[in-house]
């Protein structure tokens, strides 16, 4: 095992956390629930100052987590102990940062189109039919991206685990039966 600081582990699970957190917070809760706002555009307004908030931290979580495993020497130390599900890991992180930006930019471009970023919307994913088109389509696009930083992220998630158990010798009976 090389030179990992406990500092770089931390920095870089926080990071996961906090950017599958609000990920999954927006998709499973904020999203819909808008749709209960009566105001088509007062929903758009509350998605996209929600959204725009939140990716004052998303941006913190997602350098935390790219640059600890990319200069923090977990990727490096991934690679010796378990070279296989590095690779996957760094794939599946990429793909993730890739979904979370073009989400970023396609947020940006949908509260864009109405005043004060007022822009009507049925719920978090769903255009009003008064959306203008150009929002319609990044907000179309963006329920896919979303979904897909999910996914790559529960992905990253479970990797990271895997990678950090492939370190640990099974001491117990319970712990050998689970490995």
């Amino acid at each position: 095992m090389t030179g990992v600081s406990n500092a770089a582990k931390a920095a870089h699970n926080l990071g996961l956390a906090a950017w599958f957190g609000g990920t999954l917070f927006g998709q499973a809760a904020l999203n819909p629930t808008v749709s209960r706002i009566g105001d088509r555009r007062e929903r758009g307004r509350v998605l996209n100052e929600s959204w725009g908030r939140y990716n004052a931290v998303n941006s913190v979580a997602l350098a935390a987590a790219l640059l600890t495993w990319r200069f923090g020497g977990l990727k490096d130390d991934a690679e010796l102990r378990a070279p296989v599900l590095a690779r996957a890991k760094d794939l599946s992180l990429g793909g993730a940062a890739v979904n979370a930006v073009v989400s970023g930019i396609l947020g940006a471009r949908i509260a864009k189109e109405g005043s004060g970023g007022a822009t009507p919307v049925e719920s978090g994913t769903e255009p009003a039919p008064e959306t203008p088109e150009k929002a319609a389509r990044s907000q179309r696009m963006i329920s896919f991206f979303g979904s897909g930083s999910l996914v790559l992220l529960a992905c990253v998630i479970a990797l990271s685990g895997a990678i950090e158990s492939s370190a640990v010798k099974p001491r117990g009976v319970l712990s050998r039966l689970l490995t």
